[in-house]
């Protein structure tokens, strides 16, 4: 028996926000992680993972998104319930922290029969992030279970204001824990930076290596500036895009780093990259963790998400995500010295002062001090 079990499906080992999560519960509870391999990836299995770790070893693809592939997505998800269902009456936990709507229904049928408790970890509203809107019966089907399920849940988190606002139904203790990360020490990577302050500016984009991220705008706008590198690191999911930009000389490649070295990267760089197609429904309500990140790093932002975050800190430079001579002017504005130092500043204060895991571990600590004494 076990305290708590935290469910994810996809990445769980490699999840900044489960890392974050997982690793400040084991702090006060003994934990089990149960996710699923769905690409079989061996490196997802690492037998050094911070607790337990069990993973439904089942390799499928999904395809491109069609109304038959999301039937075809359900076949599948039955079958991972079904385990995550088993492992849950194996091990008892008292509390099941789920990540997200495709690993909830198990967690609420263990709930609902052993009278255990439930925290929804909502990182993502599921139709607003992946299923295209013109979709209509299936967008505003799955939002309203989503929203169903939710509200039988002990506890609903959500990682910025604005994301717990889409719920019309909703449980009554509700708690917004934002996605922002540990003050993790990093000065040899700004050591690094300081040495080359008046050689290379290094723009840094780490994520997933995919359209809807303005990648290839940003690769353009610095085309010809030779005082410029794009430096970028993450998960390759479009091939040929990655191809297409780094034709360019400027543009260069780290391959997939893990959470802790992607931010030493970030460190290194005199401003970070956080584009987001706004066509996703999602990425109009959610603070994307890149801005966290750079409020740590002490450096600024050029983004088209979370202006009321960038203006209200006065960390980072606004443009439009698909106008390629405002993010070259935005990316040129930063051979000002003065304007890199203020906004990144600014940035560390707001971190120092409210915007880190300190201060969301607390929140999560005075959640599961409530649900374990019940």
């Amino acid at each position: 028996m076990v305290d708590v079990v935290a469910v994810r499906t996809s990445f769980v080992v490699f999840d900044p926000r489960v890392f974050k999560i997982v690793n400040s519960l084991r702090k006060r509870y003994s934990v089990l992680v149960l996710g699923w391999n769905r690409k079989g990836d061996k490196s997802e299995t690492k037998a050094d993972y911070i607790t337990d770790l069990d993973l439904f070893n089942f390799k499928t693809r999904f395809g491109v998104p069609t109304r038959s592939s999301y039937f075809y997505m359900i076949f599948y998800f039955v079958i991972f319930w079904i385990w995550v269902l088993i492992k849950l009456i194996k091990h008892r936990p008292k509390v099941v922290h789920a990540f997200d709507l495709d690993a909830l229904i198990p967690c609420l049928i263990y709930k609902t029969l052993f009278r255990k408790k439930l925290v929804f970890d909502a990182t993502v509203r599921y139709a607003m992030a992946y299923i295209p809107t013109k979709f209509k019966t299936l967008y505003s089907a799955v939002n309203s279970l989503e929203e169903w399920l939710a509200s039988r849940a002990d506890v609903l988190i959500n990682g910025w204001d604005k994301e717990l606002s889409t719920f019309r139904r909703r449980p009554k203790k509700c708690v917004t824990i934002i996605n922002c990360t540990d003050d993790y020490s990093l000065h040899q990577a700004k050591s690094e930076k300081d040495k080359n302050a008046d050689k290379i500016l290094k723009l840094v984009y780490t994520g997933g290596i995919r359209t809807g991220r303005s990648l290839d705008n940003v690769a353009t706008a610095v085309k010809g500036l030779d005082d410029f590198e794009f430096i970028l690191a993450g998960l390759t999911v479009d091939k040929q895009l990655l191809e297409d930009i780094l034709r360019l000389p400027n543009v260069k490649y780290k391959g997939f780093l893990e959470s802790r070295d992607a931010l030493v990267l970030e460190a290194s760089a005199d401003a970070m990259i956080g584009m987001y197609d706004m066509n996703v429904p999602w990425n109009s309500i959610t603070a994307p963790s890149k801005h966290f990140e750079a409020m740590m790093c002490g450096i600024p932002i050029i983004t088209n998400a979370s202006s009321e975050l960038v203006k209200d800190v006065d960390c980072g430079i606004l443009v439009d995500y698909d106008d390629v001579e405002q993010i070259r002017a935005a990316v040129t504005s930063l051979r000002n010295v003065e304007l890199r130092t203020r906004l990144g500043r600014n940035g560390r204060a707001a971190f120092l002062e409210k915007y880190n895991w300190t201060k969301m571990e607390e929140r999560l600590f005075e959640v599961y001090e409530n649900l374990m004494q019940k």
